[in-house]
């Protein structure tokens, strides 16, 4: 009988790789010695100091885990997964002598918390650090205006009808001097919107700032939306402050207006609803011899408002 020499050796190279895994699940499984070095992160309310700092050198631990713990441990090593967030109150930290802005507490403060931030996944025997050290600068604070990243486009005969209103439309920003006085603004998350028909209401975060603490991080918004009519008409120039003496003549002297209301308004703007303008001292002013024309709007309810021609010319007379 011929011997099956490629079956037989499946067989055992699939049975060592499940008895090399059973071997590996039951050694990780086991409890393990070993000593954890943690940055540890703190968030304490000093008057006049930024909120968070992290210590300039590790707290150590000796302590007991598993071999898995043990091994995502090593392999995350000076990453986030080996920092420790702690709120603390004020009058445990003592200003560290010879240090600017340094303070120092005691490690055996944290003990009551490790064991729930660790989640048992470390049984601490012991902690070696004396004590740490957290560099905690004063704080600088600025108010700055809120600005809403939108992308928002209306339907056809549709516009927005008010000023998008934003609430807060500014926040005060703490931290560093450096960090506070390169920011003019602070931005929200964007919004969006397409083919829009009705106003719209939300709320948005505002988008955080490594470094800087700020009053408000969300911002509510409401752009009013609504249909328009837009309607032209002919408008005279009016010379307006002219000086006694002196007379000033505008080519041309009619300009075409355009202009968008809320559509169904019960009482349609009329001509006499508007001026169209020139001032004698922007016109002298002119070395051209153009001048824009301004509008006046008598009446609210206008949305949008341009002339035909903006600019016209002007020949003053003395």
């Amino acid at each position: 009988m011929t011997k099956r020499w490629g079956g037989d050796l499946i067989v055992f190279v699939v049975s060592l790789v499940l008895a090399l895994v059973v071997w590996g699940v039951m050694k990780l499984s086991g409890s393990y010695h070993y000593v954890y070095h943690y940055q540890v992160k703190i968030s304490s309310p000093l008057e006049g100091r930024v909120l968070n700092s992290v210590s300039t050198d590790p707290l150590i631990l000796r302590g007991s885990s598993s071999g898995f713990y043990l091994l995502r441990y090593k392999n995350t090593l000076g990453g986030s997964g080996n920092v420790l967030s702690f709120r603390v109150n004020p009058s445990v930290l003592k200003p560290f002598p010879g240090k600017q802005d340094a303070f120092y507490m005691r490690a055996s403060v944290l003990r009551e918390s490790l064991n729930d931030l660790l989640d048992g996944s470390v049984a601490v025997e012991g902690i070696l650090s004396d004590t740490l050290v957290f560099v905690i600068p004063t704080t600088f604070h600025k108010k700055v205006p809120v600005c809403l990243k939108k992308d928002i486009t209306c339907a056809s005969e549709y516009m927005p009808l008010e000023r998008l209103s934003l609430v807060p439309d500014s926040v005060t920003i703490m931290g560093e001097r450096s960090l506070v006085e390169g920011i003019d603004s602070v931005f929200t998350k964007k919004i969006s919107g397409r083919s829009l028909k009705e106003s719209i209401r939300g709320e948005t975060d505002i988008e955080p700032i490594e470094g800087i603490t700020m009053s408000s991080t969300e911002a509510v918004y409401y752009l009013k939306i609504g249909r328009y009519v837009e309607r032209s008409l002919s408008l005279g120039v009016e010379a307006r402050n002219v000086p006694q003496g002196y007379n000033m003549l505008l080519v041309p002297s009619s300009v075409k207006l355009t202009f968008r209301e809320e559509y169904g308004q019960k009482h349609p703007l009329q001509a006499k609803d508007f001026a169209a303008f020139v001032d004698y001292q922007d016109a002298s002013a002119s070395s051209a011899g153009k001048v824009k024309v301004g509008v006046d709007c008598l009446r609210a309810g206008v949305l949008s408002v341009s002339v035909e021609p903006a600019f016209v010319e002007r020949i003053i007379i003395e």
